[in-house]
């Protein structure tokens, strides 16, 4: 009897659990365009800007960006500091694939480890940074600052910054993502890559999970759950971006 009942349990939860490809995208992956030559402005020493109007010609229907990806917790170890460690593995993910270098497991645990030191030493903590945090710990540790911050971005604005060859560094309220594979709820404040996107989602390197290179979300969910880090209550979080342009 108690046999019965286990594989009547053991079914019913393998029939409950989520199919890992109907989250994946199959855009195949595509190069980035010849980035320009117009030199940078950096973030940190002038205002976050709005995005810029449209350009002339209609982005492509899809892209997906040959992004690396390694998830926050490479070994699988969700302790510390690599439960809390979304917005260093994505700035690393970005910056690498700016500048086209190889990134292998243990560079990606070696610069997640730099990055955690380096917070501690001049935020006093590593746990949560905001865009203009986040940015500043690219610019410092990467000497790196071929990014723009936006505000108030829209749909249009993300698929035209991707289909230019950039990619995005964007924050979230990670429990409104409604990524299955997160552990328990999912994180209360999230940042991820966005490398790509199609007819109706984005594509991701979503680093809070095991599964999530390649991972699609809707347009209306990135949207709506995209919040920099509060004090107070992170839905309360500005809507902005991080666009990591290749050198």
């Amino acid at each position: 009897m108690k046999r019965a009942v286990f594989i009547i349990a053991l079914l019913l939860l393998t029939s409950c659990a989520p199919n890992e490809a109907d989250f994946k995208s199959d855009v195949p992956t595509s190069p980035p365009t010849s980035p320009t030559t117009s030199p940078p402005t950096s973030p940190t020493t002038s205002p976050p800007t709005s995005p810029t109007t449209s350009p002339a010609t209609e982005p492509p229907s899809e892209i997906n960006l040959n992004v690396p990806f390694y998830p926050q917790a490479p070994d699988a170890n969700w302790g510390m500091p690599w439960q809390e460690a979304c917005e260093e593995a994505s700035v690393i993910l970005a910056y690498y694939y700016a500048t086209g270098q190889d990134l292998t497991k243990e560079k990606f645990k070696e610069e997640v480890y730099k990055l955690v030191d380096w917070e501690i030493e001049n935020y006093g903590s590593y746990e949560h940074t905001d865009i203009s945090q986040t940015v500043r710990m690219l610019e410092s540790n990467f000497e790196f600052s071929n990014f723009l911050i936006l505000n108030d971005i829209s749909v249009e604005d993300m698929k035209n910054e991707l289909a230019e060859g950039n990619v995005i560094i964007a924050p979230f309220a990670g429990r409104e993502l409604g990524n299955p594979f997160y552990s328990g709820e999912g994180p209360y404040y999230h940042m991820l890559v966005i490398k790509g996107y199609d007819e109706e989602n984005f594509i991701t390197n979503d680093v809070g999970t095991k599964r999530g290179e390649n991972f699609i979300y809707p347009y209306r969910t990135i949207i709506s759950a995209m919040h920099e880090w509060h004090d107070e209550d992170i839905t309360l979080g500005a809507k902005k971006i991080i666009v990591v342009k290749p050198k």
